[in-house]
């Protein structure tokens, strides 16, 4: 699959999305917004262990995170951007700075889809 989305002002992972539709997404149960100080919202989330919630519809066998609209390789959004879990806002697209990230890569290809390059 080649990506379709050629919008201007549209980043790259707006085009892509892979890795919500590829990942357990867990992270610490005290980001849930119903804990003073948290953001991510309680009801997108499942209960784990060891302290841990994760995104609800990334524990399956096939995941998609529950927050990721539109179709992977095309257009995609959060629907919790600015509340999005740790886990989320810590992963690197690959070569967005400096370095690859095989993970994210490897999400990509698992939807036929080019790894990022470093050129």
């Amino acid at each position: 699959m080649v990506s379709l989305c050629k919008e201007e002002n549209t980043s790259a992972c707006q085009c892509c999305g892979a890795c919500c539709a590829f990942y357990l997404v867990s992270f610490p149960a005290h980001e849930t917004d119903d804990i003073a100080g948290g953001s991510v919202p309680v009801g997108m989330s499942g209960i784990s262990k060891n302290s841990l919630r994760f995104m609800k519809g990334t524990e399956t066998k096939t995941p998609r995170c529950v927050a990721l609209r539109g179709f992977v390789g095309t257009k995609v959004t959060c629907a919790i951007y600015e509340n999005r879990p740790s886990t989320c806002r810590k992963f690197m697209r690959s070569w967005e700075h400096t370095d690859g990230n095989y993970l994210c890569d490897k999400a990509r290809m698992s939807f036929g889809l080019q790894e990022f390059s470093q050129y």
